[in-house]
């Protein structure tokens, strides 16, 4: 025969059962702020890379305009190529700029990230630690658990309903949804401490003592 503490217990397991979610849920936020940060670390590493490559190139090709101005040109040729190698000089001054001020940022970056990372993962050993206590608990529970009971929780818990699994019978009606209940099903719930879900929303059906205490 079922009794009042049976559903004291199902609301325990249905709060560690979210506890445990939310513990889940809050480690799959941290790991995302991770790879954020990390995916920033490498988009910054892979500029810096791109900028010291347009740097190579370019020196190749002041290379290449030094060959060619010992070769005899006409004047109007050379006045091409050294306003050409000036232009290259003064990109490549910028960009040497720009990467200085790559290497510097990735230098603090590098090891604020290390820290982060440091951070995140104490916070995920935490959650991750709090995650099983809470399923770890919740297990030792099913046992005391009127038979069938789980099966039906299971089944509104599966919809994840907003405000949750629980509602109670209030003037012959569902708390969250108004369907109609009858006073057998009320006398059911509250006297005989049976499990009964609404007809309507699904949600199961606490007695007065269960919600009062």
């Amino acid at each position: 025969m079922p009794e009042v503490d049976d559903f004291f217990r199902l609301k325990e397991y249905d709060s560690l059962g979210r506890e445990a979610m939310l513990a889940k849920s809050a480690m799959d936020e941290e790991l995302a702020r991770l790879k954020r940060r990390e995916a920033e670390l490498a988009e910054r590493r892979q500029l810096l890379a791109t900028r010291e490559a347009d740097v190579r190139t370019m020196n190749h090709k002041m290379a290449e305009l030094d060959r060619l101005l010992t070769q005899r040109l006409a004047p109007e040729a050379i006045s091409k190529l050294e306003e050409e190698g000036l232009n290259i000089l003064v990109l490549q001054q910028e960009l040497e700029i720009l990467i200085e001020e790559d290497r510097t940022f990735l230098a603090g970056f590098s090891v604020t990230i290390e820290d982060i990372r440091r951070d995140i993962y104490n916070k995920i050993s935490e959650l991750r630690l709090k995650e099983k206590i809470a399923l770890d608990r919740q297990k030792a529970l099913i046992p005391e658990l009127p038979e069938g009971w789980l099966v039906s929780y299971q089944k509104i818990a599966a919809k994840n309903p907003a405000h949750g699994v629980f509602s109670r019978i209030q003037s012959q009606q569902c708390q969250f949804c108004r369907f109609a209940v009858s006073k057998a099903v009320e006398s059911e719930v509250d006297t005989q401490y049976q499990l009964k879900s609404c007809s309507s929303c699904g949600r199961l059906f606490l007695p007065y003592k269960a919600v009062a205490g």
